[in-house]
C-alpha cells in the first residue's frame, strides 16, 4: 500500500508504517528529524529499518517502530516551522 500522510506513535500505524515502507523513501518526525528507510530488516518487528539521512549509506540504526515511538509521530512531507 502507498504511504499514508501522517502515522501517530500507536500499535496500528506502526503495523502500517512496517508494512507500507520501501527502501529509499524519506520520513520525517514531528521533531524535525529526516530518515531513510533502508534495505536492513529488523529481526523483531520484519519491517525495514532506517537511519539519519545525513548519514553515509550504511545498515539501519533503528525500526521503524522505534522511530515512530521515539519522534513522536512520522510523517511523508517535511514538518513546516512557524
Amino acid at each position: 500500500m502507498p504511504l499514508k500522510d501522517k502515522y501517530e506513535p500507536n500499535r496500528l500505524d506502526a503495523a502500517d508504517l512496517t508494512r507500507d515502507a520501501q527502501p529509499g523513501q524519506l520520513l520525517y518526525t514531528a521533531l524535525g528529524g529526516e530518515f531513510i528507510v533502508t534495505d536492513d530488516i529488523s529481526a523483531i518487528t520484519g519491517g525495514h529499518m532506517v537511519r539519519p539521512a545525513d548519514t553515509p549509506a550504511g545498515p539501519g540504526s533503528i525500526s521503524l517502530a522505534q522511530l515512530l515511538a521515539r519522534g513522536r509521530g512520522v510523517s511523508t512531507q517535511p514538518t513546516t516551522q512557524n
